[in-house]
C-alpha cells in the first residue's frame, strides 16, 4: 500500500459495503494503517442496503466512519458514468487531513474504463493538481482479478455475510452482475 500512516497522513477507504472495499478495509485494518471510512450515498438504488453494510464492517474493525449523502439525480442499476470519479473527488473534499491516502477497491476484469491503471492515472493528476501531491489516491487491488480478491477475503476471513453486492436493489435481485459475481463466488466457481 506504499507509505505508512505515519509517513503519508491518514488514509481514507471509500467504502461501497461490497466484498471489495470490505476486504480493503480489513486488510488495512489489520496491517495496522488505522483507516477511517467513507460512505457515500449518491442516489444509487442499493444505498440503504450499502450504507447499513459498511456501517457493520467498520464496526466490526472499529473503523471510524463518514457518511455523506448527495441529493441529486436517481439511478438504475448497472454502469453509473463518472461514479467512482465522483467518489474519488467526494473523497478529497471530505478528506480529514493535508495529507495522506484515499484508497478503493476496485479490480481488473470489469470492463468498465474507472476501474482501470488510465483511470487511476488520471485521478491521482487532478489530486497533484489539487493537494501538490500531498493526497494520493490507492488502488491496491487494480492487477487482481475478483477471484484473487474473493480468495483473500476469504483467507482473510472477512465477515462477507455481512457485505451487501447488489447494484438494483436493497435486497439481492439475483440477475444484475454483482449478484451474479457473488453467487459464482461463493460456490466456489474460479471464473466470473
Amino acid at each position: 500500500m506504499g507509505k505508512g500512516p505515519e509517513e503519508q497522513g491518514k488514509l481514507l477507504v471509500l467504502a461501497s459495503g461490497g466484498v471489495d472495499s470490505s476486504t480493503l478495509l480489513w486488510m488495512s485494518s489489520q496491517q495496522g494503517l488505522n483507516p477511517a471510512a467513507l460512505f457515500v450515498d449518491f442516489g444509487q438504488p442499493a444505498a440503504e442496503a450499502e450504507s447499513q453494510a459498511v456501517a457493520n464492517i467498520c464496526g466490526s474493525l472499529y473503523v471510524p466512519l463518514r457518511v455523506v449523502r448527495y441529493k441529486g439525480a436517481n439511478f438504475d442499476a448497472g454502469e453509473i458514468r463518472g461514479r467512482n470519479a465522483f467518489l474519488v473527488h467526494m473523497a478529497l473534499l471530505e478528506f480529514p487531513s493535508s495529507s495522506g491516502v484515499v484508497a478503493l477497491g476496485i479490480h481488473a476484469g470489469t470492463g468498465y474504463a474507472d476501474c482501470s491503471p488510465q483511470f487511476m492515472e488520471i485521478m491521482q493528476s487532478s489530486y497533484d493538481f489539487h493537494t501538490g501531491g500531498a493526497v494520493t489516491v490507492t488502488a491496491p487491488f487494480l492487477h487482481w482479478t475478483k477471484q484473487d480478491l474473493y480468495r483473500l477475503a476469504t483467507d482473510m476471513k472477512v465477515p462477507v455475510a455481512l457485505t451487501h453486492s447488489c447494484e438494483a436493489s436493497n435486497l439481492p435481485c439475483r440477475h444484475c452482475r454483482s449478484c451474479l459475481d457473488r453467487r459464482l463466488l461463493v460456490s466456489g466457481h474460479t471464473k466470473c
